[in-house]
């Protein structure tokens, strides 16, 4: 057992000291109940409850490693973190998926799941954005942090020493369409890179083993 004097000193009345408690948070995704320990401190003094940030990085790693009871089911964390990640309040998020105007907040506490159609829309949106902005602009809905996400997504283009000393425009995600990231279309941009009669593929293979980086 600690000593009063190896524990931290409480923030608030900075007389006690810190001792570990514990409490359960449980989730039932779908009927199977999923029950989490997570830690916290609690002050001999004054008895003010708070979570120090090492308990902190434990918590969201005991959180994290629930997923494999989920199956197909999402975890709050991750649809937050899809609204987050574009900008939508939670309203949006709902209109955009059909729902409610707290459906989302029910989500994301998980009070309540997503059915199986949104379920495989809000999976959709995660794997593929470009749905997102489909279904967001059918719905009249703006993502305003659209245009960050895909700068994120673009490929990098690098300049590299290929076969037969032919200067060529490779990317890591040369295989994706360039009007995925707002480029130009074939014609021009680094598909117009390409030594004729190659396509991207070839190229991308022939120069990947012993490219030289250029630029």
């Amino acid at each position: 057992m600690n000593s009063p004097k190896s524990l931290p000193l409480c923030p608030a009345c900075r007389k006690g000291h810190l001792h570990v408690t514990t409490r359960n948070e449980v989730f039932r995704p779908r009927g199977v109940e999923v029950v989490v320990e997570l830690l916290a401190s609690k002050c001999d003094a004054c008895g003010v409850q708070t979570t120090r940030a090492s308990q902190h990085e434990e918590n969201l790693r005991r959180l994290a490693a629930r997923k494999p009871h989920y199956g197909n089911v999402l975890m709050g964390e991750e649809i937050m973190a899809l609204r987050k990640r574009y900008g939508l309040t939670q309203q949006a998020a709902a209109k955009i998926f059909g729902k409610g105007k707290i459906a989302f907040s029910r989500y994301e506490n998980e009070v309540t799941y997503p059915d199986d159609s949104t379920m495989l829309l809000l999976r959709m949106a995660l794997e593929k954005p470009d749905s997102l902005k489909w279904l967001a602009d059918r719905a009249g809905v703006e993502l305003p942090l659209w245009q960050e996400r895909c700068k994120d997504g673009r490929p990098v283009l690098r300049m590299v020493t290929g076969s037969h000393e032919v200067r060529t425009a490779v990317s890591a995600q040369i295989n994706l369409p360039a009007k995925a990231y707002a480029m130009p279309p074939s014609g021009t941009g680094w598909h117009a890179l390409l030594p004729a009669g190659h396509t991207p593929s070839e190229v991308f293979e022939r120069t990947w083993g012993s490219a030289e980086v250029m630029a």
